[in-house]
Formats: C-alpha cells, sequence, structure tokens
C-alpha cells in the first residue's frame, strides 16, 4: 500500500515555524496570477538538474548507477507523456514540459556523475526527523536547491515509501527522499511500486501538486480545476471507483494506486507546476543552473553555440545531433513525439575546441520544409550563423570548427589564472572577497567596510569610542560597526529594547546568519577586558541558549554560553558583565566579538542593547572585574496574541525579484544604497510583497522596512 508522508511533514514546518504558511500562501498567489493570465505563460522546455544521494548501511541498499538511471528515465518519460502506458481516457492528460538530468557539474564547478553516495551508521531513516539530509546526522547535506532537485534514497523507517518538501521550505531540506525499495525500475524493487513511479508522485508534490483528493473528503481540493474530487486516495487501481459525484483520476500520479495504474498528470497540473518557474516563481533559478552544462575547463575555451529549430506539421518525424571529429555522437535531440506542430525551439550549449558536424534527420525523407509546413533550421557560435535550411530529404550535415581562444575576463567561465567566474588572478579584476588584500567591491577600505565585510576602523586598526570604552554601541543611529547575517539578524526599534528605542535582535540557530559581529578592537595593552551588555529574551524554549564569543586572530572562542531556564527567562531584561583575563584568552591588535544565538528555527529571539568593552590596564583594582549576570526590571511581554516581527527577504542574492514576506502589517518599503540614498520604494498595499529589482545596479543595499511593531533593516545583495 502506497504511503506518503508529505502532508505531515508540510504540517510540521508549520508547527516549527508559522511563518512557513505565510510563505507558502505567497507561493499560492503567484500560482493564482499565473493561471489567471495566459499570455504571461510559456511554452519553454524546463529542465532540471538532478542530483541523486544514495545513504545506505547495508550494500543491498547501495543501489546500481543502472537503476539511478532508469528512474530518471522514467521521470522524463511521466514527465513529458512519453510512457508507454499512457492512454486516452482522459483528454485533460498532459506534457508538463519538464525534464530531468543526472547532473553533470556540481556545486564547485567540477564534472560530476549527478551521484552521491554515503555510509551511515544508521540501520533506516524516521520520515519525520530530515536526519538523511544532514552529513553530521548520518545522512548527506544538500547540494544548492535554487541549482538542482535533490533526491535522498535510503531506507525509510516503517510504511512510508517517500515523501518530499512543499515550495517555500529551508533550502537545506528542500528536495524529495524515496526509500531504496522503490526507486527506479527492475527486479529488486518491491512488486506494485516498480516502476519508479513513487519517485514523480514526489517529485509532483516538490512542484507544489497536492494529493488529488485534496488530503481529505469532498469538501477539499488540490487546487486544479481539471482533477476530479475524490473522497478519500484510491489504492490498486479502482478504475469504476466513483465518489464526490464524479469518476475518480485514479490513473493520476498524484493518486496512492499502483504503479502499474498510475498514467498521468493534467493541463491544470502543468500549469502549477510551470508557474514554479515563471518570473517570480519560487524555483525560476533553477531555469539558470548550470548543473546539467560543461564543467570548468581550467584553460580550455569552450564555444557557446545555440540552435534554433521549427518543427514541421509532423514533428515526430525530425531528429538531430552533432558528431566529433571520430564520428561520435556529443549532443542530440530529444524524441519530438508529443511536440506541437510548428512549435520553435532553442537549444543552448557549449563546446570546446575541434571540429564537429550538425545533422538534422527526417524520418519521412521530405525535410521540414516546405511541402508540410514551413519548419526551418539555424545554428550559432556566439553570434555566428555557422549552419541554417530546412528543404532537404532525409538528412542534412554542416560541418564547423571551435577556434581555440584565448581566456578573457568577460567571457562569463572561470578559466585561465582566474579564481572565480571573470575575476581574479593576473590579468583581470580581483574578486570581490574580504581577504584578498585589496580595496574593492562594496569596500570602502582594505577587506572592510560594505555590508558584507567588517567595518572599516575610525583610527588604525581600532574603532573608536565614548571616552573610557574601546567599544559603546547602543544601536541608535545604526549597527554602530557591528555586522549580522542577512536572514537571522536585524536591528530593531521596540519595547524589547534596553536603552533607546533600538536593540539588535538574533534568533535560530543558522550560524553566522545568526550571530552579530563586532568590528576590529585593538586589545594588546590590557591585563583584563570587561565585557557589559543587556539583553532581553523572547520565546527561547528552556535550554536554548545564545554565545558571548571572541575571535583571536586563529578561532572563535566560546567566552559563555547564556542557557534559557537556568541564567535566565523570557520576559525580562538582563544587564550582563564578564571580564576577561590575558592568561586566558589572546589579546590583539584585531580582536573581534560576536554575539551567536543556538536556538531552534521557531521564532526564538534574543535583543542585544548597550555593549560596551573595556580595557582594564595592569595594577587596577580587584573590585573593578567580576562576572554576573542580573535581572535589573520585569518586562510583562507580550500578550500571547501579540505577534512579534518576522520578516523574510527571498531570494537573497537576487537578480529580479524580491519577496518580502512580513506578519505585521508593513508601513513603509525603502532600498537603501551604501551612500545612504533612497533607490527605490515599494508601493504598500498588503503585507506579501513581489518587488523588481532588475533596475538596481549589482551590490549591497538595505531594505528598511516600517511595521506597526517598529523598524527593521534586512539586507540585500543585487547580484
Amino acid at each position: 500500500m502506497r504511503d506518503c508522508y508529505t502532508e505531515d511533514y508540510f504540517a510540521n514546518e508549520i508547527q516549527v515555524n508559522p511563518g512557513r504558511l505565510k510563505i507558502s500562501e505567497l507561493i499560492e498567489k503567484h500560482t493564482e496570477n499565473y493561471h489567471s493570465k495566459k499570455a504571461i505563460r510559456s511554452n519553454s522546455l524546463v529542465t532540471i538538474p538532478v542530483v541523486v544521494h544514495i545513504v545506505y548501511n547495508d550494500p543491498s541498499e547501495n543501489i546500481s548507477t543502472a537503476q539511478i538511471i532508469s528512474q530518471i528515465d522514467v521521470l522524463n518519460k511521466d514527465f513529458r507523456r512519453l510512457n508507454v502506458d499512457a492512454n486516452n481516457t482522459w483528454q485533460q492528460a498532459a506534457d508538463t514540459g519538464i525534464e530531468f538530468c543526472l547532473a553533470t557539474v556540481d556545486p564547485s564547478g567540477k564534472s560530476t556523475t549527478g551521484i552521491t553516495r554515503t555510509y551511515t551508521n544508521a540501520s533506516s531513516f524516521a520520515s519525520n526527523g530530515d536526519l538523511i539530509k544532514y552529513t553530521s546526522k548520518g545522512g548527506k547535506d544538500a547540494w544548492p536547491s535554487e541549482n538542482y532537485l535533490n533526491i535522498w534514497v535510503g531506507d525509510i523507517t516503517g510504511t512510508v515509501l517517500g515523501y518530499a518538501q512543499f515550495p517555500g521550505g529551508k533550502a537545506e531540506t528542500d528536495g524529495v527522499v524515496i526509500d531504496y525499495k522503490v526507486f527506479g525500475t527492475g527486479s529488486n524493487v518491491t512488486p506494485g511500486f516498480h516502476l519508479g513511479r513513487t519517485t514523480t508522485h514526489e517529485v509532483g508534490h516538490w512542484l507544489n501538486l497536492k494529493h488529488i483528493w485534496g488530503s481529505s473528503d469532498c469538501m477539499t481540493d488540490d487546487l486544479v480545476s481539471d482533477t476530479p474530487k475524490s473522497d478519500a486516495p484510491n489504492y490498486g487501481c479502482a478504475k469504476s471507483h466513483w465518489s464526490c459525484g464524479s469518476l475518480d483520476m485514479v490513473e493520476n500520479y498524484m493518486d496512492y494506486s499502483d504503479d502499474t495504474c498510475l498514467n498521468l498528470f493534467t493541463a491544470g497540473q502543468k500549469i502549477r507546476m510551470q508557474a514554479l518557474f515563471a518570473t517570480g516563481g519560487f524555483r525560476q533559478n533553477i531555469m539558470k543552473s548550470n548543473g546539467c552544462g560543461i564543467p570548468n575547463q581550467a584553460n580550455d575555451y569552450c564555444g557557446k553555440m545555440s540552435i534554433h529549430l521549427q518543427l514541421d506539421n509532423y514533428p515526430q518525424e525530425t531528429s538531430w545531433d552533432i558528431k566529433d571529429s571520430k564520428g561520435l555522437v556529443v549532443l542530440k535531440s530529444a524524441k519530438y513525439i508529443s511536440s506541437q506542430k510548428n512549435s520553435i525551439l532553442k537549444i543552448d550549449t557549449c563546446f570546446l575546441p575541434g571540429c564537429y558536424s550538425f545533422n538534422i534527420y527526417d524520418s519521412y525523407s521530405d525535410g521540414i520544409c516546405c511541402k508540410y509546413g514551413k519548419g526551418s533550421y539555424r545554428v550559432y557560435e556566439g553570434e555566428k550563423l555557422i549552419a541554417e535550411g530546412g528543404s532537404f530529404t532525409k538528412s542534412s550535415s554542416h560541418s564547423f570548427c571551435i577556434i581555440n581562444k584565448a581566456p578573457t575576463c568577460t567571457d562569463g567561465l572561470k578559466n585561465g589564472t582566474e579564481t572565480g567566474i571573470d575575476c581574479g588572478g593576473s590579468k583581470c579584476e580581483p574578486c570581490v572577497s574580504c581577504y584578498d588584500g585589496i580595496k574593492n567591491g562594496a569596500e570602502t577600505g582594505i577587506d572592510c567596510g560594505g555590508l558584507d565585510c567588517v567595518p572599516c576602523a575610525t583610527t588604525t586598526d581600532t574603532i573608536e569610542a565614548p571616552t573610557g570604552y574601546l567599544l559603546a554601541s547602543y544601536f541608535e543611529t545604526g549597527w554602530d560597526g557591528w555586522t549580522g547575517g542577512a536572514t537571522d539578524t536585524e536591528r530593531y526599534k521596540g519595547d524589547f529594547s534596553r536603552e533607546g528605542d533600538y536593540s539588535i535582535m538574533i534568533r535560530d540557530d543558522s550560524g553566522e546568519e545568526s550571530a552579530m559581529t563586532s568590528g576590529s578592537i585593538d586589545l594588546r595593552n590590557f591585563a583584563k577586558v570587561k565585557v557589559e551588555f543587556s539583553f532581553y529574551s523572547y520565546s527561547m524554549e528552556k535550554g536554548e541558549e545564545f554565545h558571548l564569543m571572541y575571535h583571536d586572530g586563529l578561532q572563535w572562542k566560546t567566552i559563555k554560553n547564556y542557557i534559557s531556564g537556568t541564567d535566565f527567562y523570557n520576559s525580562n531584561f538582563y544587564d550582563v558583565t564578564f571580564v576577561m583575563d590575558a592568561t586566558k584568552y589572546s589579546f590583539i591588535q584585531n580582536g573581534k566579538f560576536r554575539f551567536q544565538c543556538n536556538a531552534s528555527t521557531n521564532a526564538d529571539q534574543i535583543y542585544i542593547d548597550a555593549v560596551k568593552i573595556t580595557g582594564i590596564p595592569t595594577g587596577a583594582k580587584e573590585s573593578y572585574y567580576f562576572d554576573q549576570i542580573s535581572i535589573i526590571a520585569h518586562y510583562i511581554g507580550p500578550n500571547p496574541a501579540e505577534v512579534v516581527p518576522n520578516i523574510d527577504i527571498f531570494p537573497n542574492p537576487a537578480e529580479d525579484n524580491i519577496n518580502i514576506v512580513s506578519n505585521v502589517e508593513i508601513i513603509g518599503i525603502k532600498i537603501i544604497d551604501l551612500n545612504g540614498k533612497t533607490v527605490k520604494e515599494v508601493d504598500v498595499n498588503n503585507d506579501i510583497f513581489i518587488t523588481d529589482i532588475s533596475s538596481l545596479l549589482s551590490g549591497f543595499y538595505m531594505v528598511t522596512i516600517q511595521t506597526e511593531k517598529g523598524i527593521i533593516s534586512k539586507r540585500l545583495i543585487r547580484k
């Protein structure tokens, strides 16, 4: 019996992070808009790079490459409606225009098979834990989800065959999990689920499809108009089953029928999936992925090519390939069996230097022009036309050569001595880095300044501060020389600030993203250093903590852990004093301090304020140093119904559009450049915004958001 955990997985996401539902609602609004405006829809073929993570304990779980390839083949046939069991029972059955390829380029740009294999000590993985998705927990870390579909294959505990993460969840868990016993085809796959349709079903969820019965009874729906309502999942192959006043579509991949029964997606489901790849769609960035492209070649030129093809009235007769000088096929067409008459296609690719031939074929020996349609083809190297035609009989062939060209700083490739794409090395402009000893990018000094690097010192290698302090930060006019993560830190205005109106909020457990870091401070002339700060905690669960940390030039060291339920309790202000001794810590010219939250991901927040750092010289009175945390005022805190501001900006970095999601009313939004100039004001009419930033120059910006609860600033990177 088929058992999918996706709906339960989504419910758990919302329970942990209520803001997850808001993101899902935003994606749904985008889908509705895409569905209602036929003119904005695209017929472009979507190709999704796939990485398959095999996580095994027993050798039987380490399935063969052939079995993995068989699953990719099933996905391509099912999503393009090329499956041999396709029939005309349901007229709304559709080719979704989505294909899949095993990745050929890994996240570092190197060649890959698109398969990772990881031995684990875990005998199996529970579907409600996601441990299979983390190397540190016995699984395998995801590849960047904006460029790849991650599929984890392992032994899933219990009866669950697979589950997926709907669009809008965390990047590090984004993907699909499939039990190894139902992945691919072959004799070693569980009967009844031996045709690879479990993965087809779960990838459907990953592409925003619901269960066809709406996960409840006739009162719910799967948000697709051309799939009939159903009162419950169907099992086996109950083709005569009626419910909700109509015949159930038991053959739909999003039902629970056996693999031999499933054979279609509908046109309505196609629209839901395709909306993800349109402008503003949650998965639009995958359209730009090089995951199935050409790996970086350190010293080789790769000539960019494009093939423009218009099919005739009989597209199934047409095919083409490109062969190298040895006659080996290096690229070939898909089968155009289900393509529309006179379809226009564009294929972009890249070839290393050498000589090749482009060959086009017509199985009926009448070419593609002009008796049965006006088909044509054109092949370009860059902007140069190297082949064209349309009128031929059985085939037509054109020879061409790619000439080796010296690498340039503008070819979009990492080559030659470049340390990045079109940057670094001996010839190109330096890559933007906070560690290269050069002032570049948005830096206002050498390896400092801007929104990405540590603040530049106002005097030689030190931060100026009021008399008596090495550093004093109250955050009333800005970040006061501190930097924070793009997603899990904010400059906050409101009642949770200990002194004045502003403080810095840190939350969750995302490492540096959940941390605020000072600039460099010269500590060399002191025997002791006193650190003072105030904080307020909100929704920190018992045992959750945050850290005070120090960087001694080599590594970050935790000075002190502050634990909820032991050192502090929620809804109180605390003043803290901690004294560091030079005998224990290395006081250097460029010392740095950090506050880092280490809680869960359900809006656990610490508000840091009034940070003061003082150098204590040798010989100072002993009473001057102490280590204490003291409650200074009891704050009743928000009412249970009161909402703490939670604002997300995604994607970030971004190129075209950003989505701004808030759980409180937004009054105004401004985007400000590094010079403090407002470069864009966003129209405010609800709590969900899709904002076009394509007109902005590449670089760093601050998004200042005025809410009913105060002002919050977020960092934005325009790619």
